[in-house]
């Protein structure tokens, strides 16, 4: 592939040495992602993903939401009735296994919101789905660091009126603020 000059804008172009009819994204400094051929996803202008049903719908995306917080949910209820059963025995009993049942739900948050939703794109929720979080350039997961910073963008973005949420029924690719933002597009996977 022929390196283009720094001055080149971002964008989709031809790479030498990819196969003919294909374009490739050029961030600014590098080639990226894979060849997408011409006329198809890399000219919808978002990211390399076709406008008509390639992303998410809003659907999918609030029972991919509905099925991560729910696990998380029937966590919490259990350990309330586990505690509760062995408080009941002894109190320091009760305490200890209501602390490592809550520690054990919050290894399985950063499990699946962080490690797998960074790694494959996908959290258990998504993957049953059929949907995952990508970078919209490359079309790659985000990998875990960035799943947490999406994870601190969307608490701040939550903070006026769940704001977050509702941005998915309002913007044309079905997606939060906090990814329009990051560049993050959630797609059929």
């Amino acid at each position: 592939m022929s390196d283009m000059s720094g001055s080149q804008p971002p964008g989709w172009y031809y790479a030498q040495g990819d196969p003919p009819g294909t374009q490739r994204y050029w961030d600014g400094s590098q080639w990226t992602g894979a060849p997408q051929p011409v006329g198809g996803a890399a000219d919808a202008g978002f990211g390399g993903m076709a406008a008509t049903g390639q992303f998410a719908t809003a659907g999918d995306r609030f029972m991919a939401f509905l099925i991560d917080y729910g696990i998380v949910l029937a966590a919490y209820v259990a350990i309330l009735i586990v505690t509760a059963i062995f408080g009941a025995i002894s109190d320091t009993l009760g305490t200890l296994i209501g602390l490592l049942a809550w520690l054990a739900v919050v290894a399985y948050s950063i499990y699946n919101w962080i490690y797998l939703q960074g790694t494959t794109g996908q959290t258990f929720g998504k993957k049953y789905r059929g949907i995952k979080l990508v970078e919209e350039a490359t079309q790659q997961p985000v990998g875990p660091l960035m799943a947490f910073v999406r994870g601190l963008l969307q608490a701040v973005f939550l903070i006026p009126c769940y704001l977050d949420h509702w941005w998915i029924l309002i913007d044309k690719r079905n997606q939060r603020l906090s990814d329009n933002v990051l560049k993050y597009v959630v797609v059929k996977a």
